[in-house]
């Protein structure tokens, strides 16, 4: 979900790595969102479908983009994950961006616990 302030938007490469308490991803490049032709826009919510192996319980993910491209800066609001029986939430509100903030591009994040 990308957040709904003023040029929250990317056209950066978006990478993303899962961790479960049964192992990871690796790093996934975020390519073809299943909702939208134009990713990463501000208010809006990408989808993308991961093929990983059972990593049972999720707990953290790693989020980055490579700052290409003429807009870099990311206001990411949060990620959530769906494999089909549970959802994992994982709380952002901030900036990736080598000139805003922190001048971060790259936030780990731990899933937030209702």
């Amino acid at each position: 979900f990308t957040g709904d302030v003023s040029r929250a938007g990317t056209n950066a490469n978006v990478f993303l790595t899962l961790y479960g308490e049964l192992g990871d991803t690796g790093e996934k490049k975020l390519m073809d969102s299943e909702t939208h032709m134009d990713k990463f826009e501000r208010k809006q919510m990408d989808r993308f479908v991961i093929q990983a192996a059972d990593l049972g319980k999720l707990f953290k993910c790693v989020v980055r983009h490579d700052n290409s491209g003429l807009s870099a800066d990311w206001f990411l609001d949060k990620i959530q994950v769906m494999d089909g029986q549970n959802a994992s939430m994982f709380l952002c509100e901030r900036w990736l961006s080598k000139n805003k903030e922190d001048k971060l591009i790259e936030r780990t994040l731990f899933e937030k616990v209702c």
